[in-house]
């Protein structure tokens, strides 16, 4: 039998099930109104120990079937769930109370849960409600703009692309500056396998009283993820979703003629030839040319299902949730897919201990989604170049415009791809100790990842020289976590107190090969054995990690708190001296709304007052690090050939130790009228030292780089957070929540070095030394470059004279005055960190119908517009202008522009201000509408959704490329970030699909 045929029968037998059940019931109608009388529409009505169950139409009332001795539990957002016995009666009228939003709200935190109102340290709680109105499909989609102080950028808008994470700034050079992440205990999980519609709850710690309880792995945030489990009764819920997607906006490129045109006028200005005839430019006129940009974008489609099967009784309860996604990007043959399989068992053995059991799998693929050749090239080649030649094929060669290789070849002449496989399971055993509020919690996991990096150029890509590369990785991360929790109330007092014991080991293995000269490149990277030279290589890491930590939890009348923890981690990274780094942190609260002077007010449910202080670190080094590394080499002897051997890395350096971030915080929290209206504010100021450098060697001491712990780098900043319903009357509500934060981020100390050069790559044939300089004073991701000062004027023709230029040429300051434009002119011309960055959700809800629109916005951020410089540079890789801003250039009467002119003498220099860009935004990020299907149009059988929604709809910005978001550089570095070379846009994306629920 199928697996299909399997899940129709399943279907159809539950469906029978319940038609059974529903000829034992008797009908029940009611209306449900709340504490004014208002009808309450969309309030769900569930009969207890069942899945069966309706929802209240716009006018609050409600009709299904029912056993007359049943149990009628009545929930709704807001409000106080209600359990309403039966009775035999026919008719039910239910007035629903409203709930305060907050006071008793758990939250989890490090290795435990709080209620929301106890907590001193700076938290920030995601709920599902933000977001299950909109087409998610992916954890940082979750993040973007929902949490003050949390800021995520998009930096690759291709399916599955890469994001950056960073919460409160970025805090260590070497080391990666994302959170860390802890899936269902798990510590250091991959969110890009997690599925976000089996989320249950999301919180982020930002401060250090939240996050030292994870020690050296803290630094940088925590954000931490239950997924969901399964409830009493039987539910099966399928989600369908369809979408297409099309690129935000492009260049605006020179029609043909008019290049034709404007190269032929360069040519004449400059004594050289014209390249085309008046006929051939009447023709490009009349009939046009090559648009590339339309050749490398496509319009993308993309699908997501989902089915979750849910239920339990009394002791057990499980979910097994299956998802699919498949996405073809924007630019032709891109694309990526995932497949995610997800079961969690918990169940109660007896009185005193509880199992749990979580198995998730994960697949995903990516294709040709780095952007990159494709993008670059379709703004370097000319208009005038025809796409295809006589023999069908893609032109070889542009005679007008870029020297490499054409667009198309960069689309179809290679394959990009990585798999990913993941397997992760979680066992816990939770034991009551005999003694009051004593437990004993014992959990084990074992995560493993399979990395599969396949890569191929063909002959016409390669310049007849077709290669490829293959990689193989296996990660294996084993995690044991002992937990001894103590919580008792005593008279005013109240204790919450936990002791860990936790060891973690992670371990790599991995293999590489690159293979040139392919004799079969119709093969790819299936067969590299036929090749006229390749290398191998192979790798082995290991490092493990042992944690004590405890933390107390202390209340006094509910109104004073107090929160102390200590975490002493070992890594197998450090030398023995250095192995072992004590984190501590202290928090205090108050809450003075339970202070009498303050409940006479009568104007706050919730006042809190709270600061903290702590200790956080960095293992931001690989795990040998301390040692003197040998590597293989390949060298000429005696004329014989080449000879295998070994030479002395990087010089290891046994001294090193943690990076420690210490962090202040002091904060409010407010809530008005029984928690409609909450209000939360934040300052925090963070200070990591004993930052770790490789710094350069003198060639006496060997060379090379070896790893230091000096320099200090500077993180502060506000954040704010407002939220809460400002209109719940009748058919309508409106909940909406808006936050931002401000971020000052700088490098305070690099150990006595003036600065230090780091670049990305990206800018191959345009810088001419490092893209950024880390430097005192300055923030990490500082743009180094020329400052353009526009052209030299006709006025200016004395200066111009001095550094061999003309009027109309470009004109850069001369920060040295010696009449010459060398790297020692370069300056700091912009910064890629953004200094303020916020989110505004909105939730409008009327009856049956649910509006959802979302802003997402970033400020006070540059980014250098390395592609919009090669169409515009007219030099190097590519020959001519193709941007139609070039009509304004420099020529007699048009002396005022700052475009340069045609000129012998014209030398530009991309790695300039000209083209460091302002790249504020604010984005409509997510509009959609859905509508709730009445239960009774399916005889309470089914609960359907339907919806419809659009992504990245909207842009303000003044950035001219096609995203402000998008970048070249991944998540994995803070100090060079921003740059623009042919790097995936993000699209604007439209969804429609519906949610059934038997």
């Amino acid at each position: 039998m199928t697996m299909r045929k399997l899940l129709s029968l399943c279907l159809v037998y539950l469906i029978l099930s319940q038609s059974y059940l529903s000829a034992q019931n008797a009908r029940v109608t009611g209306k449900v109104t709340d504490q004014d009388n208002a009808a309450l529409p969309g309030v769900s009505i569930l009969i207890s120990g069942t899945s069966q169950g309706t929802v209240t139409d716009g006018e609050g009332n409600f009709v299904l079937n029912a056993p007359g001795d049943g149990t009628l539990v009545f929930s709704f957002i807001g409000y106080e769930s209600q359990t309403v016995a039966i009775n035999n009666r026919s008719s039910i009228e239910i007035k629903m109370i409203q709930e305060s939003r907050s006071l008793g709200e758990l939250v989890v935190v490090g290795y435990g849960t709080q209620k929301k109102t106890d907590v001193t340290g700076a938290l920030s709680v995601v709920s599902t409600r933000e977001f299950s109105q909109q087409p998610i499909t992916r954890l940082d989609q979750v993040l973007q703009g929902r949490a003050a102080g949390v800021q995520v950028t998009q930096s690759n808008g291709a399916p599955g692309g890469d994001s950056r994470v960073r919460v409160r700034g970025a805090n260590s050079v070497l080391g990666n500056n994302d959170p860390l992440y802890v899936i269902d205990g798990f510590v250091g999980a991959n969110y890009n396998l997690l599925n976000p519609n089996d989320i249950e709850s999301l919180q982020i710690l930002k401060d250090a009283a939240s996050t030292s309880i994870y020690g050296s792995r803290g630094a940088n945030g925590v954000v931490i993820i239950t997924t969901k489990k399964g409830t009493k009764g039987i539910k099966v819920t399928y989600e369908g979703q369809g979408s297409v997607s099309n690129v935000i906006k492009t260049f605006d490129i020179l029609p043909a003629g008019e290049f034709a045109a404007i190269v032929n006028a360069r040519a004449a200005a400059t004594g050289s030839n014209p390249p085309f005839t008046e006929a051939q430019v009447a023709d490009f006129q009349k009939n046009g040319g090559t648009d590339w940009q339309d050749l490398v974008y496509r319009r993308g489609s993309g699908q997501q299902h989902q089915v979750t099967v849910s239920g339990g009784n009394e002791k057990t309860s499980f979910l097994i949730s299956g998802n699919y996604v498949n996405q073809k990007g924007i630019v032709q043959n891109s694309g990526f897919k995932r497949y995610v399989l997800r079961t969690n068992l918990n169940t109660q053995l007896n009185k005193n201990l509880s199992l749990r059991l979580n198995i998730s799998g994960a697949k995903t693929g990516n294709h040709n989604t780095d952007g990159g050749g494709a993008l670059i090239e379709a703004l370097q080649w000319a208009p005038t170049t025809p796409a295809y030649g006589a023999d069908g094929q893609p032109t070889f060669a542009d005679p007008t415009g870029s020297v490499s290789r054409s667009p198309l070849d960069h689309l179809y002449d290679k394959s990009i791809d990585t798999d990913r496989m993941n397997i992760n399971a979680i066992g816990g055993l939770t034991y009551q100790l005999p003694v009051t509020g004593l437990s004993l919690d014992l959990q084990y996991a074992i995560n493993y990842l399979d990395a599969q990096n396949r890569n191929f150029n063909g002959k016409r890509l390669s310049n007849n020289n077709p290669n490829a590369t293959r990689f193989s990785s296996g990660q294996v991360t084993l995690q044991n976590t002992n937990a001894l929790n103590y919580n008792r109330t005593f008279g005013n007092h109240s204790i919450n107190a936990v002791a860990v014991l936790e060891t973690q080991q992670f371990t790599d293995k991995n293999f590489t090969a690159t293979a040139n000269g392919l004799r079969f490149p119709q093969l790819g990277y299936n067969n590299i054995g036929g090749n006229s030279a390749a290398t191998v290589g192979s790798g082995f890491s290991k490092w493990t990690l042992l944690s004590l930590l405890g933390r107390v939890n202390y209340a006094f009348k509910d109104k004073y708190l107090l929160t102390a923890a200590i975490r002493r981690d070992g890594s197998s990274k450090f030398s023995e001296d250095n192995r072992n780094s004590i984190f501590p942190s202290v928090a205090i609260g108050w809450r003075l709304s339970e202070e009498e002077f303050i409940k006479n007010l009568n104007v706050f449910s919730n006042l809190k007052l709270r600061g903290s202080w702590g200790m956080t670190g960095s293992q931001a080094i690989n795990p040998y690090a301390t040692l003197s590394p040998y590597n293989s080499t390949q060298v000429g002897f005696n004329n014989t050939g080449v000879t295998a051997g070994v030479i002395q890395g990087n010089q290891g350096n046994k001294n090193l130790k943690w990076e420690t971030t210490k962090q202040t915080d002091i904060g409010i929290e407010m809530e008005f009228l029984n928690g409609r209206l909450h209000v939360e504010a934040d300052y925090f100021h963070k200070k990591t030292t004993d930052l770790l450098l490789n710094v350069a060697l003198p060639n006496y001491a060997g060379g090379g780089t070896q790893t230091r712990n000096v320099g200090e780098i500077e993180n502060k900043g506000f954040e704010f957070a407002i939220g809460g319903t400002p209109i719940e009357k009748g058919k309508f509500t409106w909940e909406t929540n808006l936050n931002f934060s401000t971020l000052k981020n700088q490098v305070v100390s690099l150990g006595g070095l003036p600065r230090l050069g780091t670049g990305t790559g990206a800018g191959g044939g345009m810088s001419i030394t490092n893209e950024f300089m880390l430097m005192p004073g300055q923030p990490l991701g500082s743009y180094w470059g020329l400052r353009y000062l526009g052209t030299f004027k006709p006025n200016e023709a004395d200066i111009a004279a001095k550094q061999g230029r003309v009027p109309g040429d470009p004109h850069y300051q001369d920060v040295n005055g010696d009449n010459a434009i060398t790297t020692d002119d370069f300056q700091i011309v912009g910064s890629a960190f953004p200094k303020l960055t916020g989110g505004w959700n909105n939730t409008f809800t009327y009856s049956a119908f649910t509006l959802n629109v979302f802003f997402q916005g970033a400020f006070g951020v540059d980014k250098l517009n390395y592609t919009r410089a090669g169409a515009m540079s007219g030099s190097g890789e590519a020959r001519q202008f193709l941007l139609t801003e070039i009509r304004d250039y420099y020529r007699p009467g048009n002396e005022d522009s700052d475009i340069p002119a045609f000129t012998k003498t014209y030398q530009p220099f991309t790695q300039s201000s000209r083209f460091v860009e302002n790249g504020s935004f604010v984005r409509l990020k997510n509009i959609s509408l859905s509508y709730n299907v009445p239960s009774s149009v399916f005889k309470d059988k089914a609960n359907i959704r339907v919806f419809a929604s659009a992504t990245n709809v909207l842009t303000i910005t003044k950035y001219t490329g096609p995203d402000p978001e998008s970048s070249n550089v991944g998540s994995n570095t803070d100090t060079a970030i921003g740059i623009d070379r042919g790097s995936y846009p993000n699209a604007k994306v439209y969804t429609v699909g519906l949610t059934v629920g038997f």
